[in-house]
């Protein structure tokens, strides 16, 4: 998994704490940005934000009142990761608040939300396995010009995963096949394209078929390496250099596409 330059923002407006253990409500406001809609879509209790912050406070015995502001820059159901970068954020802005480490509370409180949570936490480059919960940094960087599109089609994560029809054990060994090989395969970013894929795709590209065609028209621009993103339904595109991620962002957003230029994001300190 890898961080991109693409964020929501996050403020928690204020908190009220109850004596010992006792309900745990949070409230959600909408801050705008361009996806501001999803928030009055998303039932507070429904936002990822509201069920990790729960979950953490559950868990070390605390009751309290939170209120959110959230700016919403990352569309939904896109593969992206906007709800469960959201809950990682909230886990340690309360933590911090608290003034409480990243202990197994914060952990489990991560995981349990979901399972890119965990990822969030640190970010950058990471080897995910098991439900998310087990997370390897890379020590690897990149520097690609990436071009995202992302036309609005939600993807229902349940949709795609019943339909990937895989068993838990054909992946996790798969996955343990290729950590072995993942320190050198990194590296040769000539060959990621004959070596990673997504196997996701062969369904939502079925069921969606303009998705797989801008997969297609990224190779035809200029993407040494295009991809869908996690369950869809975003595709990104890697670029060597600046001026041809801005010539493809031209043709591509020409096409009637909804396109955004990012870079990766290191993994924090």
């Amino acid at each position: 998994m890898a961080e991109l330059d693409l964020y929501d923002i996050l403020k928690l407006e204020d908190y009220n704490l109850s004596v010992g253990s006792g309900d745990v409500s949070v409230e959600i406001i909408n801050g705008g940005g361009e996806f501001a809609s999803i928030l009055s879509d998303i039932p507070a209790e429904k936002n990822f934000i509201t069920i990790a912050v729960k979950k953490y406070m559950n868990a070390i015995g605390r009751g309290g009142h939170f209120i959110f502001k959230v700016t919403k820059n990352i569309p939904s159901g896109a593969g992206l990761g906007g709800g469960s970068s959201n809950a990682a954020s909230a886990l340690k802005i309360i933590t911090k608040e608290l003034n409480r480490d990243f202990d197994d509370d914060f952990l489990k409180a991560a995981s349990d939300t979901g399972s890119d949570v965990p990822f969030f936490i640190d970010g950058g480059f990471a080897f995910v396995e098991g439900r998310g919960e087990s997370v390897t940094p890379m020590d690897f960087d990149d520097k690609s010009f990436i071009l995202l599109v992302n036309n609005g089609i939600h993807i229902n994560t349940g949709f795609a995963y019943e339909s990937l029809n895989k068993s838990v054990t054909d992946v996790i060994m798969n996955c343990s096949d290729r950590k072995k090989r993942m320190s050198e395969i990194i590296t040769l970013k000539a060959e990621w394209k004959n070596i990673f894929k997504n196997n996701f795709e062969e369904t939502i590209f079925r069921s969606y078929p303009e998705i797989g065609l801008i997969k297609k028209k990224m190779y035809q621009n200029g993407a040494f390496f295009a991809l869908m993103s996690g369950s869809g339904s975003t595709v990104f595109g890697l670029f060597k250099d600046e001026h041809s991620a801005e010539n493809a962002h031209k043709i591509l957003e020409n096409e009637g596409n909804k396109v955004y230029m990012t870079n990766f994001r290191s993994r924090k300190n």
